[in-house]
C-alpha cells in the first residue's frame, strides 16, 4: 500500500504526517523547530523525520512539504525568509530530499499549502475566491482565485505579514498582530503572566480585565490587516488558521467587533471563518498534488 509523507516546517514546530491512499492521516508527529543555523539544522531535523517514517512506512510514493518563507515552487529554494527563521534563505528541502531518498517532492509556502488544504477538505470547500491567513509565530497570507493559488510574479502574493509598516514604531503588521506579538505584550503588560496563548484566552473568557483588554487591542490590529485584504481582493470568505483558530467564535467575534471601523459602508460582506483542519491544514495542502 503506497503512502505519502507530508511535512510542515514552521517557526516553532515541524509537523509530519503519513497519508494513506484515501488521503487520511494514519500517523502524525511533531518536533520543535531547531534554533539557529536554519539552513543546516532544519534539513537535519527533516532528515531525522524522514528516516523514521521511511523505516516504518517503506512504500512512499511522494513527499509534500509546506514551509515558512517565500518558496520558488519550481526549484524548491527558499528565496526569502523573515526574522522568524533567520538564515533559512537559500535552503532547498526539495532538492535535498530528492537527492537523498530518490523520491518525488512537491513544495509550497505554508500558507499557500494551508489555503489549498482548506479548499480541498476544510472551511473553503466550494469557494473559489477566498483569502487565507495564518496567525502564528508570524503572519502569512494567500489568495486563492478561480480554483488556483495566486502566487504572483515572484512567489510573494499575499504576504500580508510584511504590510502596514508603521514608521512611528518601526513595526510591520505581523510584529503587532501575530501570536508572538500577543504573547510578548502579555509578558510585558500583565503582571506575573508566564502562560501560553490558551491560558491568556481562558483568562479573558472568565472575565479577567487585563487579558480581555489585551486581546481586544490585539484583535483590532488583526482587523486592520483583514480590512486591507477585503479592499484589495474582495474575497468571498477569509479563512483564519494557526493554533489560535481553535478559539473559534470567541476569536471571530472579537475581530468582527473592530472590522467595520476600517471599511467603507457596504464593504463588510466578506465572511470570516476559522480553519476546519486546524494545524493540519498545511499538511493536507502539501500532499494535495499526489491526490488531485
Amino acid at each position: 500500500m503506497e503512502q505519502v509523507i507530508g511535512i510542515d516546517v514552521g517557526g516553532t514546530e515541524i509537523k509530519a504526517a503519513v497519508f494513506g491512499p484515501d488521503a487520511q492521516i494514519i500517523y502524525h508527529q511533531k518536533v520543535p523547530t531547531p534554533a539557529g543555523e536554519a539552513n543546516i539544522r532544519i534539513p537535519e531535523a527533516v532528515f531525522g523525520i524522514m528516516n523514521n517514517l521511511m523505516s516504518q512506512y517503506g512504500d512512499i510514493r511522494g513527499v509534500g512539504i509546506s514551509t515558512a518563507g517565500v518558496v520558488d515552487t519550481c526549484s524548491g529554494e527558499i528565496i526569502f525568509a523573515g526574522g522568524t527563521i533567520p538564515s533559512y534563505k537559500g535552503t532547498n528541502l526539495k532538492k535535498l530530499i530528492e537527492e537523498r531518498y530518490g523520491i518525488s517532492v512537491a513544495i509550497a509556502n505554508d500558507v499557500n499549502a494551508a489555503a489549498r488544504g482548506e479548499w480541498w477538505k476544510g472551511a473553503a470547500r466550494g469557494s473559489d475566491h477566498f483569502f487565507c491567513m495564518t496567525l502564528g509565530t508570524g503572519i502569512g497570507g494567500c489568495m486563492f482565485s478561480s480554483g488556483e493559488l495566486v502566487l504572483g510574479a515572484h512567489y510573494r502574493a499575499g504576504e500580508i505579514g510584511h504590510s502596514l509598516y508603521d514608521k512611528s514604531t518601526g513595526t510591520t503588521y505581523e510584529q503587532r498582530a501575530s501570536m508572538s506579538a500577543l504573547m510578548k505584550r502579555a509578558s510585558q503588560e500583565i503582571e506575573g503572566f508566564t502562560g501560553d496563548g490558551f491560558e491568556l484566552f481562558e483568562r479573558a473568557r472568565k472575565g479577567d480585565k487585563a487579558s480581555g483588554f489585551l486581546i481586544d487591542s490585539w484583535t483590532e490590529e488583526i482587523a486592520r490587516g483583514i480590512a486591507e485584504m477585503i479592499l484589495y481582493a474582495d474575497p468571498s470568505i477569509i479563512v483564519i488558521g494557526g493554533g489560535v483558530s481553535e478559539q473559534k467564535e470567541f476569536l471571530l467575534d472579537q475581530i468582527n467587533a473592530h472590522l467595520a471601523a476600517y471599511l467603507p459602508p457596504g464593504f463588510s460582506q466578506t465572511k470570516l471563518v476559522v480553519a476546519e483542519l486546524g494545524n493540519k491544514a498545511a499538511l493536507y495542502g502539501a500532499v494535495y498534488p499526489y491526490f488531485e
